[in-house]
């Protein structure tokens, strides 16, 4: 969950402060998991301790980054029961894997490593072997493991579980739940980018959220397009922030878990928006990985959920998008 918002798209956001008659107007911000949040919301009471217990709880479960974390003593071989939150993680990314042909894949997190984007992020201009990425493969295969009693069944004993590109999304859901929990109707809630909403700005009018183009750069916000967001949430997955230049050429951190190897696509990122912030989370990564007729059609066939990939073509910007996607 370490700067993710490398690994992410970043989407920002046209924030109005919220009114209400009721409640007052709150604002949190600040830095978590290697990126920024931010939250507004109205309630009765400033509830900014709820929301730091809540991103505390979200990275002791599923931080790779924290050593006494569940997902990191399960990875590093402890038999220990899991809590709610990783049972939850775990099972929407069986889901979404199946969902995606297995392009979405958690345990792809040896190769992620191979290839050095993992914990043990390099600069190196080296590659891994076609040897060590071959004897690495097997241990990749979400659909292959399990949770039974509380405990979970690895694939292999060496498999490991990187939930990065769905923690940080369902953290934002964790949070926003909290915020329902004590009577916020109208909320933002983003952490690195992924966004949840609901209600409305202090207009009356939806949230807007600024989407950005793949020409960003590192930290560039270059506006591809901005869009209207009615109770739901969006997320973005793109390589153009998160790279590394090696002796044959440039590649991006998203891994093809069928081939153990970076993607070769003229994919350059994706945004989908979702009822909820971890399935979009999740539904981006894997849109990145597959083609885009592929990933088009996956999502046509999930209700309430749409998405824009964006594919550099001949060095100009082609947005394709599914059919209900806001303009």
């Amino acid at each position: 969950m370490n700067s993710k918002a490398a690994y992410r798209m970043l989407i920002y956001t046209l924030i109005p402060l919220l009114t209400s008659c009721a409640n007052r107007n709150y604002e949190n911000s600040g830095a978590v998991w290697g990126t920024s949040y931010r939250i507004v919301y109205t309630a009765d009471r400033e509830l900014g301790d709820s929301i730091v217990s809540v991103m505390s709880d979200v990275e002791n479960e599923l931080s790779m980054f924290k050593t006494s974390s569940t997902v990191s003593r399960i990875n590093h071989g402890e038999d220990i029961e899991v809590g709610t939150m990783f049972a939850e993680v775990f099972g929407l990314s069986q889901e979404i894997s199946r969902m995606s042909g297995g392009a979405f894949d958690p345990t792809v997190g040896p190769l992620t490593e191979l290839w050095g984007f993992g914990t043990k992020h390099t600069d190196s201009l080296a590659l891994p072997s076609d040897s060590i990425i071959e004897v690495t493969l097997p241990l990749v295969g979400i659909r292959d493991c399990s949770i039974e009693n509380n405990h979970v069944i690895k694939k292999h004993p060496q498999t490991t579980f990187d939930f990065s590109s769905i923690a940080k999304g369902y953290g934002v859901d964790a949070i926003a739940g909290m915020l329902e929990r004590n009577g916020c109707n109208n909320y933002l809630v983003e952490i690195g980018g992924e966004v949840r909403t609901a209600g409305v700005n202090r207009n009356g009018k939806s949230w807007h959220i600024q989407i950005d183009a793949p020409d960003s750069g590192v930290s560039g916000h270059n506006r591809l397009r901005v869009i209207s967001l009615n109770n739901s949430s969006v997320a973005s997955s793109g390589n153009y922030r998160n790279y590394r230049d090696t002796a044959t050429g440039r590649i991006g951190h998203t891994i093809d878990p069928s081939t153990g190897r970076p993607i070769a696509t003229t994919t350059a990122a994706t945004t989908v928006i979702a009822p909820d912030c971890a399935t979009a989370d999740a539904l981006a990564t894997a849109c990145m990985v597959m083609d885009v007729d592929s990933a088009l059609a996956m999502i046509e066939r999930i209700e309430a959920t749409e998405a824009l990939i964006a594919v550099i073509n001949g060095g100009e910007i082609e947005l394709h998008t599914t059919s209900g996607f806001p303009q």
